[in-house]
């Protein structure tokens, strides 16, 4: 049996098989060689995503979103002890009115039968007896006001602990004192481990640091006294794991990317070895099985198991199905970018409102369909495997062409005549008639995040760390502003450019700047947005959705217990003009909200598309000795 529900952390247990959580809060244990099911822990009723994930004496703990923590037998995965986020604290070190916030933290530090984990209030750190699960003492949080990311206790004295605003601190769990911290990233630093080989740890980068933060980040390497020894950057995106072979002489590292580099770690050198592409999605986990066997989980719920070489051997063929855009044709007509290709949809309405009637899923053999625009008879969209292609309403593939980088966004022009897609490797213009390239476009050598067209036929890029430049039609910039956050989508609406991304959603004016944002209770990136009647609905990677009014930008109403990851945000409305909020998450699930009096979000509705299988075609590439990202 193939697991169900999508999993979000992996990790080998010697003489046990793989273990897993899944985003409804259960865990499973995997075979090791075919990657089916042997046995899984019961469903939890508060269940939610277990990010936190650790196995010590015979017992597995996790931590879910809210900040609950979990105690299952590793023998049998029953579930044993489960401590409430809200009122498992110290009440004296809480804010009048406070709630356990959510967050992804993975950070969970087990010494000498004692577990260390940031609770459901970031403030506070819970010591919990590993054997009773009995609470023996709620103190301040080593990190202060961040989670706990990462806990490293691999080295015989002296653990390493990091946080999500990219500081990684050295101490002993023993005193719980961690006096020494250096600063190595502007964001996350996921993950922390001890290469015993040249006694030294390696700390991952979500955004990378200094001069080349938001541009490149990879991994650093520290000293046990917390001196910053050396870096390779080979990112452009976010780090999440690094990970060792039984005798440190191999490394392997990812994240969303969608690449798996290994390091020769023979010598003290950092050198990637090789590199290891086309997986079906941004690797999330990595972990490393005593025979050498690696397993690699994407963020889609695919496992992938491959040989010390990154030469794969199977994979668990998991069926994975995600809405990552919802453009509008016509307003009886809709496309949906989904994992498989573009699916289309009727609106119709039924007595409780709008209904999406999906007459087809188009599989367009590429990989996952990140965005779509909508073209006169069909969609432009483009896809992870680093391709550009316009379909029509029938599902024939026009044209499809290559493109350089992994994509961004695409768009197409107010004539209706090119297409924009924003790369890491700049921005390409191409036809939209036969898809043949017309122009490249590039900020500073960065990768560009984003790109729209005003209504004037001019260009708006947006790089990765935030400089927005606004080109003339011969290619001329005519404005340039450093707003400093990276984007995730652009576009212009009653005369003004929107931008999401990290630090919400923006309202900008070309020429002035930010004249308005919303982003209040959004615990992380701000994925999608949709301005819709004086109201403003923003999307968040930290699986929520809020609501402001527009004009004041007063917060307004919020979700955040939603099952999954929230991408495509969209309005449709029903015959007597009422709006309703469509919003399509990961798993396929594409949820109907009426928006507005006298309830600020009233679900109507979910439905599913369906699931497949993901296809994966790994390539390598041998990389040359120095391999950096600048």
């Amino acid at each position: 049996m193939i697991v169900t529900d999508r999993l979000i952390r992996i990790l080998h247990v010697p003489g046990h098989g793989l273990l897993a959580s899944d985003i409804y809060g259960r865990i499973h244990l995997l075979d090791a060689d075919d990657l089916t099911v042997r046995r899984s822990s019961p469903f939890v009723r508060q269940g939610r995503p277990v990010y936190g994930l650790a196995v010590a004496d015979g017992w597995v703990i996790g931590k879910d979103r809210m900040g609950a923590i979990l105690r299952w037998r590793l023998d049998t995965l029953e579930l044993a002890g489960r401590l409430d986020p809200a009122t498992v604290c110290d009440p004296s070190g809480l804010l009048p009115g406070e709630e356990p916030s959510p967050v992804s933290s993975r950070g969970i530090g087990i010494w000498n039968g004692r577990v260390h984990v940031s609770s459901g209030y970031h403030r506070q750190m819970l010591v919990v007896d590993l054997h009773t699960f009995e609470v023996a003492e709620v103190r301040p949080n080593i990190c202060g006001t961040s989670p706990m990311e990462w806990a490293c206790t691999e080295h015989p004295d002296r653990h390493a602990v990091s946080d999500k605003k990219g500081n990684l601190r050295f101490g002993s769990f023993a005193t719980g004192e961690f006096p020494r911290a250096v600063k190595l990233d502007d964001g996350n630093i996921h993950r922390v481990r001890y290469d015993a080989r040249h006694d030294r740890f390696w700390a991952t980068q979500d955004f990378g640091a200094g001069a080349t933060a938001d541009v490149a980040n990879g991994v650093v390497i520290v000293s046990p006294d917390g001196e910053k020894l050396d870096e390779l950057l080979f990112a452009r995106d976010d780090v999440e794991f690094v990970t060792f072979t039984k005798d440190h002489s191999r490394a392997y590292s990812g994240g969303f990317d969608g690449e798996l580099h290994i390091f020769d770690n023979s010598g003290p050198e950092l050198r990637i070895d090789r590199t290891i592409t086309g997986f079906s999605h941004q690797l999330t986990d990595c972990t490393v099985a005593e025979d050498g066997t690696v397993y690699v989980l994407c963020q889609d719920g695919e496992v992938t198991a491959l040989d010390p070489d990154g030469v794969p051997k199977r994979s668990m063929g998991f069926a994975r199905q995600a809405i990552w855009d919802v453009q509008s044709a016509d307003g009886e007509r809709v496309f949906l970018a989904t994992d498989t290709g573009v699916a289309v949809a009727r609106v119709v309405e039924d007595t409780v409102g709008p209904l999406l009637a999906v007459e087809a899923e188009h599989e367009t053999g590429f990989g996952f369909t990140r965005r779509i625009a909508v073209l006169s008879g069909g969609v432009a969209g483009i896809t992870r495997d680093h391709r550009v292609f316009r379909l029509d309403a029938t599902g024939r593939m026009r044209w499809s062409s290559g493109l350089p980088a992994l994509p961004h966004t695409v768009v197409v022009s107010p004539d209706g005549e090119r297409v924009l897609v924003a790369t890491n490797a700049g921005a390409i213009e191409v036809s939209a008639t036969d898809g043949q390239e017309i122009r490249r476009y590039a900020v500073d050598g960065l990768p560009i995040w984003a790109g729209v067209y005003l209504p004037s036929g001019e260009v708006t890029l947006i790089t990765r760390n935030g400089i927005l430049v606004v080109l003339a039609v011969d290619g001329t910039e005519t404005w340039r502003f450093e707003q400093g956050e990276y984007p995730k989508r652009a576009w212009v609406q009653d005369g003004r450019l929107y931008v999401v991304g990290d630090g919400g959603l923006k309202e900008i004016v070309i020429g002035q700047g930010v004249v308005c944002r919303w982003s209040r209770l959004l615990s992380n990136t701000v994925e999608n947005a949709v301005v819709c009647d004086g109201m403003v609905y923003a999307g968040s990677y930290g699986m929520q959705v809020a609501a402001y009014e527009h004009e004041s930008s007063r917060f307004a109403g919020l979700m955040e217990d939603l099952p999954d990851y929230p991408k495509a945000l969209a309005v449709v409305r029903d015959s007597a003009g009422t709006p309703f909020l469509l919003v399509g998450c990961r798993g396929g699930l594409l949820s109907t909200y009426r928006v507005g009096a006298p309830k600020v979000f009233a679900k109507v509705r979910d439905q599913w598309l369906a699931r497949r299988p993901a296809r994966t075609l790994l390539t390598e590439t041998v990389r040359p000795k120095e391999a950096v990202c600048v």
